[in-house]
């Protein structure tokens, strides 16, 4: 499924825009508060600012069949993981992995009213997307004004001058629910030991998601190899990797183990049972 697309260079230059250096003194401006009123109206003047940005030819991308809520959309649970991972079943991985992708999507949903775009202000700690543009809009505070419009963008797709494509795997909730299925998916598929529920459950917590991320696609990129890393999702299922450490010592091992042994062409069961007998001191038969 080709989607259309926001451009990407037009998204980059206009996150820059909207993201000023502390240095340039524009923080809190009229830029990124124009942005956040724009937000805070829930109408399709949202759309149609970011929309003209610039599109890349493609079908408009399918939505959801269920409005979300604000809680859902900053942290989808398992039943909207599920709902997610079907809509945007169709969608190649190498766009799936873009944020132009996910901003479009985005405003697909805002346009077709299953989400409201002051949702994509919410705290991570239950204040509302409208009640913060508010606060940030009422006051003087260029640092919160900032941050307000940093966590929209974020939201959308992710920012592209921090993370790159990392963060719509990491910034993005919808996105990174989409990701955090297909490897759950990934691993149910090779081993069928738990349920996909289970292993997306396993992968939810940040500091097991960020590292795993971060070890694919910029440190470790042998932990995305197809044979390794279901096998590194069913171990961080059957309990290795409880700690933010201990994530980072499995993912080093592995890295480590690819210099002497060329572990993608074992299989990924045959990886699993290296990390569990390393981690999970289980001494199973080859």
């Amino acid at each position: 499924m080709r989607v259309e697309t926001i451009d990407r260079p037009s998204l980059e230059r206009a996150q820059k825009d909207l993201l000023p250096k502390i240095s340039s003194g524009a923080r809190g401006g009229q830029k990124q508060r124009e942005f956040l009123r724009l937000a805070a109206e829930d109408e399709t003047e949202f759309c149609d600012f970011v929309k003209a940005w610039g599109l890349r030819q493609g079908k408009p991308p399918p939505v959801t069949g269920n409005p979300l809520s604000e809680r859902e959309l900053v942290d989808p649970p398992w039943s909207t993981e599920r709902e997610i991972a079907v809509t945007w079943a169709g969608i190649p991985v190498s766009l799936a992995a873009r944020p132009e992708t996910w901003t479009r999507i985005h405003i697909e949903m805002i346009e077709q009213g299953l989400i409201k775009s002051s949702y994509l202000a919410a705290s991570g700690n239950g204040e509302s997307g409208r009640g913060r543009i508010a606060q940030a809009l009422n006051g003087d505070d260029a640092q919160l004004v900032d941050e307000c419009v940093r966590t929209i963008l974020r939201r959308l797709g992710g920012v592209i001058e921090a993370r790159a494509n990392r963060t719509s795997f990491l910034d993005c909730p919808l996105g990174r629910a989409w990701w955090r299925n297909r490897y759950a998916t990934e691993a149910y598929n090779c081993f069928g030991r738990h349920s996909v529920e289970d292993l997306s459950a396993a992968l939810r917590p940040r500091f097991r998601w960020e590292a795993l991320v971060e070890a694919m696609v910029s440190k470790l990129t042998v932990i995305g190899d197809s044979a390794v890393r279901p096998a590194v999702v069913q171990c961080l299922a059957d309990g290795a990797g409880n700690t933010s450490r201990e994530v980072k010592d499995v993912l080093g091992w592995l890295g480590r183990r690819t210099t002497v042994q060329a572990l993608g062409a074992l299989g990924p069961d045959y990886v699993r049972r290296l990390v569990a007998e390393q981690f999970l001191g289980s001494r199973e038969p080859s």
